[in-house]
This record gives structure tokens, C-alpha cells and sequence, in this order.
């Protein structure tokens, strides 16, 4: 539990310590999914896209590390788990002279919940791995708009007894600035 903690903290200081941290490749956005459960998922977050460690004329791939918060709201009447997330990971976009450029990302990172269970679930704890796989298109003036869908696993990665974890799958909108 305490390592996570430090992750969190190290993470956090990565994201919000960049000299970059607020330059055109921080983005904003919102997230409604689909989850297990039979429930729905609201999130918010800040995403912040580095510089290219690779770069051509066909791909970039760059670092990223998002920063949020989610909602969990079960279908029966159960209560909300509320949670913040943190998580590092890459983007692979494919370089286009349109007006639109594709791009694959992933992250893997960790998440606090309010409660360490959902509606008939149990997801072993209140602190959870967060692995999250996007595919989505940038578009507009600068590419600054993007629309993505995703898939989002919520897990212990077996580390406790109990790990029945929670996925989601939905679609997000982000807008850099």
C-alpha cells in the first residue's frame, strides 16, 4: 500500500513539474462508459502528452500520463464508488496531411476507490491497478479536439484474495489547449 503511494506521489510530481505542464499538449476531457456490473462510468482528467521520443514522417511516439477522477454508478440501488486515478503510458500517432491524425495509446497506472466494492463485485481493494488501451482520431485547428474509445480494466492483478475488478468501455472527447 505504501509503494502505491509513492507511485501516486511520484507520478504526480512528474506530471504537474513538467516545464511543459501546461503547453498545448494538455488536454482536458471527459469519459462515459459502459462497466461490468451492470454499471455506468463518468470520468474527468488532465492528460499531458510529452515530446516524441520517436519522430518521422509516418509516426510519432510520445509519452503520456494522465490525472483524473471517476464515478462508478451501479444500475440497482447501490452506492457510487468514487475514485482518482494516475497513470503513465505512450501514444503512437500516425503523422497525416489531412485534417485528421489516428492514434493508438495505452496507460498503466494505479487508482484509490472510495468503497472496495460495486454493486456484486468485489474488487479485493480500495486501491487498484488501472491499465487502459484507446484508439482514437485529433482533428481541427492544430489537431486540439479528440475522440477516442477505449477499453479500461480496473484490477489487483490477483494480488488479493478477492479480485473480481471492474472494466469499462466507452468513449471520451479531449480538448488540448
Amino acid at each position: 500500500m505504501r509503494g502505491i503511494a509513492i507511485l501516486f506521489a511520484g507520478l504526480a510530481a512528474i506530471l504537474a513539474g513538467s516545464s511543459a505542464a501546461f503547453a498545448a499538449n494538455t488536454s482536458a476531457g471527459l469519459n462515459v462508459s459502459r462497466g461490468e456490473s451492470d454499471s455506468m462510468s463518468y470520468s474527468v482528467n488532465i492528460a499531458q502528452k510529452y515530446d516524441p521520443l520517436l519522430s518521422n514522417s509516418v509516426i510519432d511516439i510520445a509519452p503520456v500520463a494522465e490525472i483524473g477522477g471517476h464515478a462508478w454508478v451501479p444500475k440497482h440501488d447501490t452506492p457510487t464508488v468514487w475514485g482518482g486515478f494516475l497513470a503513465p503510458g505512450v501514444r503512437l500517432t500516425l503523422n497525416t496531411d489531412s485534417f485528421i491524425q489516428p492514434y493508438v495509446e495505452g496507460t498503466v497506472g494505479g487508482e484509490v476507490n472510495s468503497k472496495d466494492k460495486l454493486g456484486d463485485r468485489d474488487l479485493g481493494s480500495n486501491v487498484l491497478f488501472r491499465t487502459r488501451g484507446a484508439v482514437g482520431v485529433s482533428f481541427g485547428e492544430e489537431f486540439r479536439h479528440r475522440i477516442q474509445g477505449e477499453y479500461t480494466n480496473h484490477s489487483t492483478w490477483g494480488i488479493t484474495k478477492h479480485n473480481d475488478g471492474n472494466a469499462t468501455y466507452g468513449v471520451s472527447y479531449g480538448y488540448s489547449f
